[in-house]
């Protein structure tokens, strides 16, 4: 099997969390094979960052609207993507297995553009940062990789993971830690915009487990938006007609209450177990019942 082959594979059959992961590596890799031949031709090269990240400056990112959502699709260099990858990886295979693709999806997105705009409001009214006249630059998945992460440790914070060197941790200590990380480094250093938006993509994370915890599926509701406005654009109907045969609906009616409370009893047990030994102790047939839960 080819390169091509295997990524087309891993990109039917990966789920949300891969296919991201799949964007973000063919937009770094395409951006600098498109560097590499210009250098090595000699041929100027163009500010191609400048198209892709979002900044600070209101009337630059008003004429550079997609930027809102390239920038977190965009690296510039390898240990940037490595480890907002590896990141994604360790909480998106939690996500997606526990609350399903399209809520991943949805605070990947939403994450992205909570990070962007707190990090826009930061830049534009405190005195700190009021000295970069022309507005400053981001570029990165980490507010939306924190969105994904906090998402699922404020959903599940007495999950455990075995992490290398330290052991069995709850997810709640590990989340807690980025937190205090980000809010101690905005001071610090040359990255103070890039915490900010840190802090912006767990906020987002943490509203979307609380409201998920009362009902609201905030997540899917942004990507069920987005798809009606795809589907508006692109000219294909938004809703699809469903045909219901009269003579099983009784049948169905009730067949379906006890099957659905047999296999939430089922998921709760998985969950609990997760809670008590954490994810890595359920075998391959837990997994798989789990994750293929979470996308029905």
């Amino acid at each position: 099997m080819g390169i091509r082959d295997d990524v087309s594979m891993h990109w039917r059959t990966g789920g949300a969390a891969v296919r991201l992961i799949l964007i973000n590596l063919g937009v770094f890799l395409v951006y600098h094979a498109v560097g590499l031949v210009l250098f090595l031709t000699g041929t100027p090269e163009p500010d191609l960052l400048k198209w892709m990240m979002a900044t600070s400056h209101l009337p630059s990112l008003a004429l550079r609207p997609w930027t809102v959502v390239t920038y977190m699709f965009t690296h510039a260099d390898v240990f940037h993507i490595f480890f907002n990858l590896l990141m994604l990886w360790f909480s998106g295979r939690l996500f997606e297995d526990l609350l399903g693709p399209k809520r991943l999806l949805g605070n990947y997105l939403l994450g992205g553009l909570f990070g962007l705009a707190l990090y826009v409001l930061a830049y534009n009214l405190f005195p700190p940062f009021q000295r970069f006249a022309t507005g400053s630059t981001i570029l990165g998945a980490s507010a939306a990789v924190m969105g994904v992460f906090i998402g699922i440790a404020a959903y599940r914070p007495d999950m455990v993971v075995h992490l290398l060197l330290f052991g069995a941790v709850r997810l709640k200590w590990i989340a807690l830690i980025y937190v205090v990380i980000d809010l101690v480094s905005i001071r610090q250093g040359s990255n103070s915009g890039g915490h900010i938006a840190h802090l912006g993509g767990a906020l987002l994370g943490y509203l979307t487990a609380v409201q998920l915890r009362r009902g609201r599926d905030i997540a899917s509701a942004f990507i069920g938006w987005f798809e009606g406005a795809w589907d508006l654009l692109s000219g294909r109907k938004a809703r699809r007609l469903k045909v219901a045969h009269r003579g099983r609906v009784a049948v169905m009616a009730d067949q379906a209450p006890a099957h659905k409370r047999d296999k939430q009893a089922r998921v709760d047990a998985i969950l609990d177990k997760i809670s008590r030994s954490g994810y890595d102790s359920l075998s391959k047939e837990e997994k798989d019942f789990l994750f293929k839960a979470s996308h029905e």
